[in-house]
């Protein structure tokens, strides 16, 4: 295996400058991400994991990027009944075939959480306790995703070429 190492010149004062001034609209962004119930165990929020596919595509075409949501087909429950699966979502953002590719994956469903469960706040309300967030989903996965797109977005605004295309 092997890898290229990238240098880019990033003017790391100004994106860092940027990001301070947008904080407040990153955690607005993580706050709806964790709203939604996108609890993938559950066939009733099923709907809800497909709305979370759907605004984090929304979000990645907001940064220039070509989003194809790939249907997985149905799910059929123990019931009999069958629901449709959540679409993947596969993405590019620059498809300069010069240029090495960088692969990034997260996935935005997250697992059933409860007050009952040991959460000592509503897991669907992103809560800021001692300076951390607090949230289904703000660390696995929902969280790091969100984090690369606005970090891609930091950067595009101040004009930042990407040696490598992002998948």
């Amino acid at each position: 295996m092997s890898f290229t190492a990238f240098v880019v010149s990033v003017p790391l004062d100004q994106v860092f400058q940027h990001i301070e001034e947008y904080q407040n609209e990153y955690v607005e962004r993580l706050k709806d991400w964790v709203a939604i119930e996108s609890d993938s165990s559950d066939p009733l929020k099923r709907p809800l994991v497909i709305n979370m596919m759907h605004l984090a595509a929304e979000t990645i075409r907001t940064l220039g990027g070509m989003v194809e949501m790939v249907d997985l087909g149905m799910q059929e429950l123990p019931n009999g009944h069958k629901i449709s699966l959540a679409p993947v979502i596969l993405a590019s953002i620059g498809n300069d075939p010069k240029k090495s590719t960088v692969c990034f994956y997260g996935h935005l469903d997250v697992q059933p959480a409860k007050i009952e469960d040991g959460w000592l706040t509503d897991p669907y309300i992103l809560t800021e306790k001692n300076s951390s967030l607090y949230g289904r989903g703000t660390s696995d996965d929902k969280g790091q995703v969100l984090a690369v797109l606005n970090a891609i977005e930091a950067l595009q605004v101040h004009d930042v070429t990407f040696p490598f295309s992002l998948r």
